[in-house]
């Protein structure tokens, strides 16, 4: 397992990250990896002003991570208040999947929502059709809560290619 340099996202990093971030979740490039969206949406995922408001907003925190200087993997960290960090946009570039990055990150992460926001708890929504997704993180301590959210449908974003897409809300509790 190779280290991973871990810092906070800068304007200047937007279209590295929103590259990134497409090419884990959706199309041709998403298939290399194991946690692929493609079969399930399409679209375009996230635009490059989403990313810049992720690094831009004070309750929110975009992890990168980089290897020889390259960013290969990111994460964000939302504020929801009263010791609660939301986790999301989690993504490892597909061709670095499986060697432990991902799960450097999301440690790091969870420092991080400790120490910037006071979290106590950490959420995170993972689509249902995920099994094998919602097993990697119910190995890393998050817990199924039996909610549920509706899939976002946008017809730039996130066009669903099945009927049955909806949201499991995952929490882990922090130390």
């Amino acid at each position: 397992m190779s280290d991973l340099q871990i810092r906070p996202a800068r304007p200047a990093d937007v279209d590295t990250l929103t590259s990134l971030i497409r090419s884990a979740y959706r199309g041709t490039d998403s298939r290399a990896g194991w946690t692929s969206e493609a079969d399930l949406a399409e679209g375009e995922r996230i635009s490059s002003g989403q990313v810049l408001a992720m690094i831009s907003d004070a309750g929110s925190l975009l992890l990168t991570g980089e290897q020889a200087g390259a960013i290969v993997a990111c994460c964000q960290l939302r504020n929801e208040g009263a010791g609660l960090a939301y986790f999301g946009t989690f993504a490892v570039s597909p061709s670095a999947q499986g060697g432990g990055l991902g799960r450097q990150l999301m440690a790091e992460a969870e420092r991080q929502a400790v120490s910037a926001f006071a979290a106590r708890r950490l959420e995170m929504t993972v689509l249902a059709q995920q099994d094998k997704l919602i097993a990697y993180y119910e190995r890393r301590g998050f817990r199924r809560t039996g909610e549920t959210r509706p899939f976002p449908a946008d017809a730039r974003y996130a066009r669903p290619l099945r009927d049955d897409l909806y949201f499991v809300v995952l929490v882990k509790d922090l130390a």
